[in-house]
């Protein structure tokens, strides 16, 4: 019999220092995943007692990255037990993506809480069995959280929800322990074989007791409970929700406005951007799982906190309410409109990047004469197919990059980068075509300006298309001007005029993913100008920038280097 030691070797290993504790962390995690053959269950209990241990020391950051890393992937069902007793952001990471068969699913859904639950019944690829198993727990889920509510508590207690058969899975069963900061309904108990007879009619009892109670409440005031329409938040300095008022607190506390969504559950890319900045935000966008009065979409405001005395920051503090109709006007992302699942247009994207690269290269080939001599007409047919398929290859990247976002799997680089000196390379491209048409692109930069903090690609990427966008639509005689220049409130803004095709036309029409009046022009965004404003604003939101459409012109801004680091300072 072959022994795998590997588990013993990262368990022996001393980690004193924080970042040998995260590094046990992600080996941890990771030789878990593996389904290693040969591997000690006893082991396995340990390496799950040692990562309980190691869990306070770990930034939320980090575990959300490490839970992300499992989307797509068969992880063992113990594993995904521990993972969901974690704040909300780090579960629904995991929860979001991960794979179970149909029998582990069964046998993992009591052991979650409402808020994990409530991330699976987004997921459309569990199963008929799997789903039906999950309504079934709809009446239960909302009425602990009621319960909680109706006793005035701030979180619902922990509630233990044994199974009678233990998950079948070689690492053996998960020992799992509530952070101190939230209490979640599972327990070390409840993953042991013949556990909790006792609390399951304690469960049924505390149902039946909320029941009676609730019939009692006039159905006027258990309405106006029900709909709230507000609530106050306040943070710690890891953006860590810790005090909610106003709304059930149990799916808020422990969610985070510092680390984007990884799924439809959690906060747009605006509050961690601003979070980064330690810069005020509102109107972010939050949605949060569940059936309690705090489930649905919300929008957020906070401020920045800092000690009087020391002048350290301390966490936010702010309000959150529901959006008014015309703040539903535009959805989120959603591939921009085009209703095409992001793992199933990234794996499209993979394979149509593959020919096109092929086909241009050959082109290439061609027009440079590398197989032997070839006519003028041939050389010049050949430089068309390459442009276009240069063309193609930068839809399919604007799609690629547009699944990436929506999924929270864009890497981003933070480096300095001249603005100016991108906008002229980039105007100098678009200038001849340009001009070929009877329009004018004119480029002004504004000398001594600061860099700007964020991906170079990503950068070129929102400049490239707002100017691409708006000299593609230039009529004959008619003048674009791109003029980056220092922003009033901090920061850099490009104006880039908009063309006279679009003057009248409302912000709403412009983004319509349909809307693309580019018609054959060489430099027009191929997936239309609506794509490209989209993909800009997401874009924009993730260096912590703004896009704003005005009558007159696309006004994108973004904070200065100087400022981000100034306001990183007093973490």
């Amino acid at each position: 019999m072959r022994f795998d030691d590997m588990l013993a070797t990262v368990l022996a290993r001393p980690a004193e220092r924080p970042v040998d504790r995260v590094a046990q962390w992600r080996q941890l995690l990771d030789l878990l995943a593996q389904h290693r053959p040969g591997s000690d269950p006893t082991l396995a209990r340990e390496a799950l007692a040692r990562l309980q241990d190691l869990r306070r020391d770990v930034p939320v950051t980090i575990r959300r990255e490490t839970a992300s890393a499992f989307a797509g992937r068969p992880v063992p069902a113990p594993l995904v037990v521990f993972l969901a007793a974690d704040v909300p952001v780090v579960t629904s990471a995991m929860l979001g993506h991960v794979r179970l068969s149909e029998a582990d699913w069964l046998a993992v859904l009591p052991r979650l809480s409402p808020t994990g639950r409530g991330v699976l019944r987004h997921r459309r690829d569990l199963g008929f069995r799997v789903e039906r198993a999950l309504a079934s727990f709809g009446r239960t889920d909302l009425a602990l959280q009621g319960e909680s509510r109706a006793v005035g508590a701030g979180v619902a207690e922990p509630v233990v929800i044994p199974d009678p058969e233990p998950l079948a899975v070689e690492h053996g069963p998960a020992a799992t322990e509530t952070p101190e900061d939230q209490a979640l309904p599972v327990s070390v108990q409840a993953l042991e074989h013949g556990a909790g007879e006792g609390q399951i009619r304690a469960i049924i009892d505390r149902i039946a007791g909320f029941r009676q109670r609730r019939d009692e409440v006039p159905a006027a005031a258990a309405d106006a409970e029900d709909h709230p329409d507000s609530f106050r938040f306040e943070t710690g300095t890891d953006g860590v929700i810790r005090w909610v008022e106003g709304i059930a607190r149990g799916p808020l506390i422990g969610e985070t406005i510092a680390t984007p969504a990884s799924g439809p559950i959690g906060v747009d890319a605006q509050a961690p951007g601003a979070f980064r900045r330690r810069a005020p935000f509102r109107d972010a966008r939050l949605i949060v799982a569940g059936g309690s009065d705090a489930a649905g979409e919300w929008r957020i405001a906070g401020v920045p906190i800092f000690a009087a005395d020391t002048g350290r920051f301390q966490g936010y503090r702010g309000t959150g309410r529901r959006p008014r109709n015309d703040e539903r006007a535009e959805p989120s992302l959603g591939l921009y409109g085009f209703g095409l699942d992001p793992d199933s247009l990234r794996q499209l994207v993979h394979e149509l990047r593959t020919p096109l690269n092929a086909i241009g290269g050959f082109a290439e080939m061609i027009r440079r004469q590398m197989r032997g001599p070839v006519s003028t007409a041939y050389r010049d047919r050949a430089q068309a197919i390459a442009e276009q398929a240069g063309r193609l290859l930068a839809a399919v990247d604007d799609l690629d990059v547009a699944a990436r976002l929506e999924t929270q799997r864009l890497d981003l680089q933070r480096v300095e980068v001249d603005l100016g000196a991108m906008l002229g390379s980039i105007c100098g491209n678009h200038a001849d075509s340009t001009r070929g048409r009877g329009a004018d692109l004119q480029c002004v930069v504004v000398p001594g300006l600061p860099p700007v903090q964020g991906d170079p690609a990503a950068l070129r990427r929102m400049l490239g298309r707002l100017v691409a966008g708006a000299s593609a639509l230039a009529g004959e005689g008619e003048a674009i001007r791109a003029d980056l220049h220092p922003a009033p409130e901090g920061g850099l803004a490009l104006a880039v005029d908009r063309p006279a095709r679009l003057a009248g036309m409302a912000e709403a029409a412009l983004l319509d993913p349909g809307f693309g009046p580019d018609g054959d022009a060489p430099d027009a965004p191929l997936l239309g100008l609506g794509f490209s404003l989209h993909l800009v604003r997401r874009l924009a939101a993730t260096a912590g920038g703004t896009l704003a459409i005005e009558a007159d012109r696309f006004l994108l801004r973004l904070p200065a280097a100087a400022s981000n680091g100034h306001a990183g300072a007093g973490a």
